[in-house]
Parts: C-alpha cells; structure tokens; sequence
C-alpha cells in the first residue's frame, strides 16, 4: 500500500514537519525556530499564533520540498511540547493571552498553597491525593496551576469561560484547532499531563475541577491516543487530511524507540531530559518522587502485541488487583514512570547564548574534549528549579570546584556531565519503583548525537545505551501510530524501522565511577540546603 505520513512535531524552540514512507522512514523535513519570551523572572511565553503559523507553514513546505501533492498524504500525525497551555475565543479562533510554557514557573506561591493543605476529614496531604487521581505531583510545571493564574489574572476570562465562550488546550488542541476548523479535542496522553485528568477512571477530575475552580466547559473532550481527532479543515491542504494519532512528545518518543513491552525504557534529552519507562496496562504510583502517566491509548490493539506483553515477567504484578483481571478498556492503556529534568539542552543553550562560551550548540562536545576531566568543577542546572527526583523549584543553578586553572572547557564538560548526573538519578529512583531491572537505555533527542556525553552516560548508568540512526524518534514515534491506524504499517514495522547507530558500552573503573557521582551527589547536598 503506498502512501506518506505526515508528521508535525511542535516544540519548545521549533515547529517541525516530517514525511515518512510506506517504510516509516522520513524522507523530507521542514523546520522553524519559534521565540521564547520571558517578560519577568520566572515567566516563560509564546505567542500561539507563531507557534500556528510556523506549524502550517513547514507542513505545506514539507509536501512541496518532497515533491508530493496533499492528495499523497495518507494520515497525519502530531505530537508537541506537554503541559504549554493555550486559551483562545471559540468563535474566532484568536488567542486570549500568550501561551503559557511548560518551563514556566510563575504559580508556584499557588502550588505551595496546595502542598499545605490536607484533603478535609483526613490526614492525607493534597499532594498524596493529587499524585493518587493524576499520577503527577502539584507543581507548576504541570497544566492546571497556568490556567488557574490565566483566570485570575486576566480581566473578563473567568466571566466568559462561565458562558463558554473560551477554549483552553494543551498544544495539540490548539493546532486540531486551527486545522480542522474548530474541533476541541485533546489526546489522552497530553490530558494526563494537566493535573485535572484522573488516570484511574480516564476521565477529567470533577474533584479536582472543583477544587481548582477550573469550569469543565472550557475543557477538551478526551480522545484515544490513535482515536478519530477529526480531517483538516477544506482549502487548508488540496485534499481533507484525517488526523489518526496524537501523543505528547515522550510518549511519542516512547512508542518511536520500540519501547511496548513493560520494563523498557527510552531517555529523550532535547531542550529538558526526559526518561520513561513501559510499566504495563495498571496504574502504579511511584514511591521516589516519579510521576505515573498514560503512556498511550490504543483503540486498534493488535492481539498478539498484547499477548507477547504478558509473557514478561513482571506482568502478572502490574496488571492484577487481588484476583480481578483488567477489564477490556484498561488493557487499551499503557503507563508509564517518567521523571523529568528541566535543563539539558537548554544548558547547551545557555552557554551558546547567554556565556558566549561557543558559537553552535555541536562546539560543545569539541570544547570539552580539550580536556580529560572536569577536575572540581560541577554545574547544577537548577535555572528553572530541579525536576525529578528532587522537586525544588525554590532553588536557582550554581557553579562550583573552579580554581585559577578552570577554563572554559571544564565548564563545558561539566554541564555535560550534568545531564548524565540528573539522568542517573532519575534512573536510581526509576529502579526502585519498578519490579523490572533496567538492561538498556534507548536514547533519543538532539544532545543524543553527542558522543562524549553518551559514553559519560553508560558509564554512570551501568547500563548500555543505545543511540538508532534516527535520533529524531519524537515524530516518528507519532507516525507510526498514525501509520499502524491507517493501515499503511503493520505492527512489525516498530521493530523493523528501528536501526541502530551505535551502542555505548559500560567503560570506567568503578572506583572513577564512584568518585564522580560523588562530587556531583555533595553540590546537590550544598544546593539543596
């Protein structure tokens, strides 16, 4: 069956579109950098109509610079940035405020007012009970806390989102917006990633709704990850494209890198590092400050992938409650532990940009090779607080261990080490949860490419990692599902689209090993206190 799959992959810093063949291998790209604002400390913003245009614009160049007609276009696929809230007019479709990125931290006094409270006529902390329905922590980082400040802070919003006369969504609802015309519709996955969604009952919290004082009219419906999201829009393309599968970057880049049998694990270091691991088809709180979120949601479920999933050993733990066997529409679901770390590319950026240190983000790695070892020198990358599995975002980064002979170098390898450190620890706190040891790690992202960084990573982790020749796993993640939906691709074709590029074997001594994490475990101490 020939056909294309069309993939927008919106991010932090870029919209992209990739085309995929009837091999799911991409055969055109088009992308554009989008602007970051930070007006005040703390406060990090788009404009969500660049981020539209931007998105349009590299799907029409992609088609054209393929040398493909619309009509060519089988299905089109997205996945975006998690947790970035957009609110919008429904009736002219125009934006009310600037969208509110992910990175942003500016309702933490909100949060902190939550953290304080216990749930009435109990002892258990809201916290508890939050992480308990969503599987996430109370943190700014998370969806609810931006749409709590939007409506509180901007005249008329919480008056006219009473009428229903406002939209809010995640970044893919307001592209499914803007391509089909007006439908409001948002994925599971990146409804799981809002701290409104209940992953137990897969449905928006009526508590928690109520709680916030968030009204449910300006919500989305929720659709299945490869669920039926709508057709673009007439005169938008040459033809009414379906759009047949939607997942938030790391779950795409999940399902991209073949990770669909429970206890395999992918690390996805773009502008934040990203691990999840498959923790199978039921719920499972972490016990060590990780999050629990829905991997995918799958309609289509091909029996015999479900079936291979028992066989692992660790399955009869995570999908048995006593005696009672999951029912037909928990099997749709796959979850996964995640931990999440704000800066790690973003710290490449900020060296580029800010410290002038090198001139293009790929100088780094050359940079730091010129010399053997960052010495004293430790980078805490807390620009935006610490993610997983510390949670402070009361802190702010630091620079420690220089002497008179640092130089720019052992700064350079230092922040690299610094994604490797932050990646171990969610890795120390991942095991701990999971009943499933960890083998492998498949890696993924821009900084994946980096090959010091990579060895520096399987030698923390004990573990090798393994880099595929399409490190750009994110949009592939989503054109395979939206392939395997459509009918193009056939279950094999995860696995058989997946090359590898080179895999980074364990190497130092473990003395060497020790002293590093180390150094870098007595600056987390110094920062936290």
């Amino acid at each position: 069956m020939a056909g294309y799959i069309l993939a927008l992959d919106q991010g932090t810093t870029s919209s992209r579109a990739i085309i995929y063949d009837d091999r799911a291998r991409p055969i055109q790209i088009s992308q554009k950098p989008t602007v970051l604002s930070t007006p005040k400390a703390g406060y990090v913003e788009q404009d969500a109509m660049q981020i539209w245009h931007t998105q349009i614009s590299c799907a029409h160049d992609a088609i054209n610079q393929a040398g493909l007609l619309a009509t060519d276009i089988t299905s089109l696929a997205i996945t975006n940035q998690r947790e970035t809230i957009v609110v919008w007019d429904k009736r002219t479709g125009k934006p009310l405020a600037p969208a509110i990125i992910w990175q942003d931290r500016r309702s933490e006094d909100w949060c902190q007012n939550l953290r304080q409270h216990k749930v009435e006529g109990s002892e258990m902390s809201m916290e508890q009970h939050v992480q308990s329905i969503t599987g996430l922590r109370v943190d700014p980082y998370f969806s609810a806390s931006k749409i709590v400040w939007l409506l509180e802070n901007h005249p008329n919003l919480k008056d006219r989102a009473q009428r229903g006369e406002v939209a809010v969504g995640t970044i893919d609802s307001w592209l499914m917006f803007k391509l089909t015309g007006g439908e409001h519709v948002i994925d599971i996955t990146n409804a799981s990633r809002t701290l409104m969604y209940d992953i137990n009952k897969l449905e928006w919290s009526e508590e928690l709704l109520a709680k916030f004082d968030i009204c449910k009219k300006i919500l989305p419906k929720v659709i299945a990850s490869d669920g039926d999201f709508g057709r673009t829009k007439k005169g938008l393309f040459a033809k009414q494209i379906p759009i047949q599968a939607v997942l938030g970057d790391q779950q795409a880049a999940l399902f991209g890198q073949g990770c669909v049998s429970t206890g395999m694990a992918k690390n996805t270091y773009g502008t934040g590092c990203f691990m999840l691991m498959n923790i199978g088809h039921e719920v499972q709180l972490s016990q060590h400050q990780l999050l629990t979120t829905i991997g995918w949601q799958r309609r289509h479920n091909n029996p015999q992938l479900l079936a291979g999933a028992t066989e692992h050993p660790s399955f009869s733990k995570l999908v048995k409650s006593g005696q009672r066997m999951l029912t037909p529409a928990k099997r749709e679901v796959t979850y996964a532990l995640e931990g999440s770390v704000f800066m790690a590319g973003a710290i490449v950026q900020w060296l580029r940009d800010n410290m002038g240190l090198f001139n293009k983000s790929r100088d780094i790695e050359s940079l730091a090779r010129e010399v053997e070892s960052s010495e004293q020198v430790v980078l805490v990358p807390a620009f935006t607080g610490l993610g997983a599995p510390y949670w402070r975002s009361d802190i702010t980064a630091s620079i420690s261990g220089m002497t008179r002979g640092s130089t720019k170098a052992h700064i350079a390898r230092a922040a690299l080490e610094s994604i490797a450190f932050q990646t171990y620890d969610v890795l120390t706190a991942m095991q701990k949860d999971s009943p499933s040891p960890l083998t492998e790690l498949r890696v993924d992202g821009g900084a994946a490419n980096n090959d010091l960084l990579m060895q520096f990573q399987a030698d923390m982790l004990g573990v090798p990692v393994l880099r595929p020749k399409d490190t750009e796993i994110t949009a592939k993640g989503a054109a395979l599902l939206a392939g395997i939906t459509s009918g193009l691709y056939d279950e094999a074709t995860i696995d058989d689209s997946w090359d590898l590029d080179k895999r980074f074997e364990p190497l130092m001594p473990a003395e060497e090993r020790e002293e590093h994490l180390d150094k870098w475990h007595q600056a987390i101490t110094k920062t936290l206190q």
